[in-house]
């Protein structure tokens, strides 16, 4: 996990989805929160992340063989992250579940993974329709 202070330079190994001329990031926490980190790019577009797993506990994903291989990894170092979309009312934000972002961050390789036959979308909410209801 990264620290706060500390950015961890990323190489995409397969670009982003619409994104294909920037693969060199730096993964920062957002400070001050420990659910949130940006993907920033110095020529490029920047991202709000977070890991899936701290709002979905069961979420899981199911990588390839060749995609660990090009993270230089079996699995055990990667960390899984979301790219997140923050409205005007944030408690309406929503992650892209269908195709995470894979870092092997003691490495600094990542990739976006596709996950096809999927039960996740690309705009799943964050917070439960009781929790949007009652906030915002």
């Amino acid at each position: 996990m990264c620290e706060e202070e500390k950015a961890i330079p990323v190489s995409m190994v397969k670009a982003l989805a619409g994104f294909e001329q920037t693969n060199d990031y730096q993964l920062k926490k957002v400070p001050g929160n420990h659910l949130f980190f940006w993907l920033e790019s110095a020529d490029g577009p920047s991202f709000i992340l977070t890991k899936p797993a701290f709002f979905f506990s069961d979420y899981k994903v199911e990588a390839k063989l060749g995609d660990l291989e090009d993270l230089a990894t079996r699995g055990e170092q990667l960390e899984v992250y979301a790219i997140v979309t923050v409205p005007e009312k944030p408690v309406e934000m929503t992650a892209n579940l269908m195709a995470p972002i894979l870092i092997n961050e003691e490495k600094g390789l990542g990739c976006q993974l596709v996950l096809h036959d999927s039960q996740y979308t690309t705009r799943h909410y964050l917070f439960p329709p009781e929790k949007r209801r009652h906030c915002g």
